[in-house]
């Protein structure tokens, strides 16, 4: 059941790539892929622990089957930004289930920049035109790019993590087209490169239906609205072509509410998560939590929670192998 061929999980993410994590699912490097034809599991191993990503890319009707027999392949199981269905299929079977955080979801039919309380993001792209900035959506071949991984490189170079992508929630940033993935590009006057966003494709019956924002990429000395100038250029470029939705991407441990499932829950993963979301020094020097929220809550989406499951009661070391997992440890 392990080994499932690219063309195969391709065909089923155009049919089945319904959630923000699909195209990640299918692609990202690095992931093993559990199941056949009529669907598939994306995870990686860690020691015996198998770390799955997301929800099943697999008719609806299909999760609980082909979950049951990944568990049965691979009892030691945590599964991470899952949503509700599956934590719904998970819970029976004795997982503990904690909140993750909300990926929020713009309705891009009705949304609109309009409104006091989305007055930034209205500025930001006046304020990129102010200043000489050109926003284009191109091909990474038709730029320099070498030019473009110096940028990343500058880019990660402001972050704790400096030496390397992180992986598995995050789709590692690849310097290279790449199949449905939209990248818009902020140059200045001069038509030196400064910033980029990547969206990856979201499907639904074999056709393209929103996107999720993926990567951003900037110069450390351009103005912080760059990325919001570059959202909002993508969001109006795809409500012209009429797709439905637009995801901003995961907000860790942001609205930890965890009513419904918490009788449930992992009390060890709730505390660590809400100490981190409201820890200054964690946000200071290890990952900004309460900045990447505000970003998000800027643009006023919908909020729908993401999950967490773990199949036996987590502990430090545990947590720690998802560090690894993910590419930062």
């Amino acid at each position: 059941m392990d080994g499932v061929p690219l063309e195969t999980r391709v065909a089923l993410l155009r049919a089945y790539g319904t959630f923000p994590q699909a195209y990640s699912a299918t692609y990202q490097p690095n992931l093993l892929h559990f199941g056949d034809q009529r669907g598939f599991i994306a995870y990686k191993k860690i020691g015996r622990t198998a770390f799955v990503l997301a929800d099943p890319v697999a008719p609806p009707d299909h999760h609980a089957d082909l979950i049951g027999r990944f568990l049965k392949q691979y009892p030691i199981a945590d599964f991470w930004q899952v949503s509700r269905p599956t934590v719904e299929i998970l819970l029976p079977q004795g997982f503990l289930i904690n909140e993750l955080g909300p990926d929020p979801r713009l309705d891009l039919a009705t949304y609109s920049f309009s409104g006091k309380d989305k007055q930034n993001l209205r500025t930001a792209i006046n304020r990129a035109a102010k200043s000489g900035y050109v926003i284009r959506e191109c091909s990474l071949t038709s730029l320099d790019i070498d030019e473009v991984r110096k940028m990343s490189e500058a880019w990660r170079a402001t972050r704790t993590i400096r030496s390397r992508e992180v992986s598995f929630i995050n789709r590692p940033f690849e310097a290279k087209d790449e199949v449905d993935v939209r990248k818009f590009f902020l140059f200045d006057r001069d038509g030196r490169l400064q910033a980029l966003g990547g969206f990856d494709p979201i499907y639904e019956g074999g056709e393209i239906v929103g996107y999720i924002a993926q990567h951003n990429r900037n110069r450390p000395e351009v103005a912080s609205f760059a990325d919001h100038a570059i959202k909002r250029h993508a969001i109006e470029t795809f409500q012209r072509e009429g797709r439905k939705w637009f995801y901003l991407g995961l907000a860790p441990f942001a609205h930890l509410l965890n009513q419904q499932y918490k009788s449930s829950r992992s009390q060890l993963v709730h505390r660590i998560f809400v100490f981190s979301y409201k820890n200054d020094l964690v946000n200071r020097l290890i990952y900004p939590l309460k900045g990447h929220e505000l970003h998000k809550r800027q643009f006023r989406g919908a909020v729908e929670q993401t999950y967490c499951a773990f199949s036996r009661r987590p502990t430090i070391p545990r947590l720690f192998m998802t560090l690894r997992a993910c590419n930062i440890i």
